[in-house]
């Protein structure tokens, strides 16, 4: 599974030589630290999962994107086969030109391919940018509500 469109955009199976360029990315996203052992640990996890769920971009060579994706179930009270959307990132000199929606389409495919009818995903409310790209693929607020406490 590879999908590549007129601009040169490759998205594909997130492979161990993405390694690097996912932490460089992930850093300039954040703007922070490259936060190697964070996804080290992640990326443990999510090859233990489907492959096809964890994709990258490529634009002209360079990772400009990536997404994660899971399935499960019965956490929260829901059934079993839920999609989840994980984990999003775009390079900030490439966003708003189509990258997100690609990487979402990708994955949102391959949970069709598995079976999957329904898929959730959380966002920070504050997170405008995010909130449009999820809402213009057809993401609406769902049954539950996020709790949390200060401790």
């Amino acid at each position: 599974m590879t999908s590549e469109n007129e601009d040169r955009l490759n998205v594909k199976p997130l492979k161990p030589e993405d390694f690097d360029a996912l932490v460089e990315l992930d850093s300039v996203i954040l703007g922070s630290y490259k936060r190697k052992e964070y996804w080290e640990k992640k990326l443990a996890i999510f090859r233990l999962r489907h492959p096809n769920l964890s994709l990258v971009a490529y634009k002209d060579d360079k990772l400009a994107g990536y997404i994660m994706g899971n399935i499960s179930g019965w956490e929260f009270g829901v059934m079993a086969g839920i999609g989840w959307v994980e984990l999003i990132g775009v390079d900030p000199n490439a966003q708003r030109k189509g990258i997100g929606r690609e990487l979402t389409d990708e994955l949102l495919h391959q949970f069709q391919t598995l079976g999957v009818k329904k898929v959730y995903t959380m966002v920070l409310a504050k997170d405008v940018n995010l909130r449009k790209l999820f809402s213009a693929m057809g993401f609406e607020e769902g049954h539950m509500v996020q709790l949390e406490k200060d401790l």
